[in-house]
């Protein structure tokens, strides 16, 4: 027993020391942002831009007045919302002068005066979009349709991130609806808003009150940095800590993109309220609105349990119906080799199946889809 107890102290220190190892050593060339870690080398963000390189794309890490504030000259236009999910913001493969499904609907629509903006999260539930679409159509003069694609497993996220919304907290909108979820949301944004200004106040005190030490640290820092690669890339460190630990419990449990994804029953209800509240808002607003089941991968193992998947489809349909608005099913429009590979999920791998991100001409076929649709809404609103 007592050999046994020491065989096992044995391998488990050489299985702790080769993941710090392979953690220390991975730090080096790899992004901090575990969602970057996640989308991995195959996939790259790419947020739409008009001619003259404004974004007309936005992601809630800047201040959201400062976006809709450049683009004030298309905001005279009669405008579509895009509210959507890093599918909205990725291209798997990417090539020169490839573009996202909404870059090709702005280029293509603002020729007839239209003005196609999105705006995208990663991994968004519906009470984020939630927050986005009532500031952005209390904000938005001639907002006339939103599209809102639903994805089923966003619907296994819930609240609003502070990683995302501590930027557009500086807004100072608040939602003025009196529902649970907008009491929450707005309570969240407030407490985001008072980490911001505390952090604020306490790196303006500590500038002021450098010591001779401190300096001389901070100069020494500077030093290292540029002569010592390591040392730059300390920060990669806690990015790629959370992203072995993503592995290594994939691996333990045997996890991968592939694997069955339940539905989380109370925020599967916390959400569809969510978009209940906006398809009665917009409609209130006389604001139209368009669901989508957006693309899924159907030549590898779908991750979602189908009767939940079947089920979910079915609740969008029936929700369209009760408010007699518009539902496209879009979950078949994109052929397996335009999907590509992401992030290996387990330890000792290279790549794994992406389920949730195509190629550019993927996006090419999403965006011809959605045109007669999105000019078949504008028309009936006008």
């Amino acid at each position: 027993m007592k050999r046994f107890n020491q065989h096992t102290l044995i391998f488990s220190s050489i299985i702790i020391g080769f993941l710090l190892a392979f953690m220390f050593m991975s730090s080096f060339n790899t992004k901090e942002e575990f969602e970057d870690l996640a989308l991995g080398k195959a996939t790259v963000p790419h947020f739409a831009t008009d001619s003259n390189n404004i974004n007309v794309h936005y992601l809630p890490k800047v201040n959201a007045n400062n976006f809709l504030n450049d683009l004030s000259f298309y905001l005279q236009n009669q405008t579509i919302l895009y509210l959507g999910n890093s599918q909205s913001h990725s291209i798997n493969q990417k090539q020169k002068n490839d573009n996202t499904m909404s870059g090709y609907l702005f280029s293509e629509l603002i020729k007839d005066s239209i003005s196609f903006l999105t705006a995208s999260i990663p991994n968004a539930n519906l009470q984020e979009h939630y927050l986005l679409y009532n500031f952005f159509s209390n904000k938005i003069p001639n907002l006339k349709l939103v599209i809102l694609p639903v994805f089923m497993d966003d619907l296994r996220e819930t609240g609003i991130r502070e990683a995302y919304f501590s930027s557009f907290s500086k807004t100072e909108h608040l939602i003025t609806d009196t529902n649970q979820i907008a009491q929450e949301i707005n309570s969240m944004l407030t407490k985001f808003k008072k980490t911001n200004s505390t952090t604020k106040s306490n790196i303006d005190n500590k500038a002021l009150n450098e010591t001779t030490q401190e300096i001389v640290e901070k100069k020494l820092n500077d030093v290292l940095e540029s002569n010592f690669k390591f040392w730059g890339n300390r920060k990669n460190i806690r990015g790629n800590y959370f992203n072995l630990l993503y592995k290594s419990r994939n691996s333990l449990f045997n996890i991968s993109s592939q694997s069955t994804r339940k539905m989380i029953k109370n925020r599967y209800e916390k959400n569809f309220k969510a978009l209940n509240l906006i398809i009665k808002s917009a409609l209130n607003k006389n604001i139209k609105i368009l669901l989508v089941i957006p693309p899924i991968r159907k030549d590898i193992k779908n991750p979602y349990d189908i009767s939940e998947y079947e089920n979910f489809k079915t609740d969008i349909n029936d929700l369209c119906k009760k408010y007699n608005i518009n539902y496209l099913d879009f979950d078949n429009i994109i052929d397996g080799k335009y999907w590509g590979y992401s992030a290996p999920t387990q330890l000792f791998k290279d790549k794994d199946y992406d389920f949730m991100h195509f190629q550019a001409k993927a996006h090419r076929i999403l965006a011809d889809s959605l045109k007669p649709y999105i000019l078949k809404e504008i028309n009936h609103a006008l």
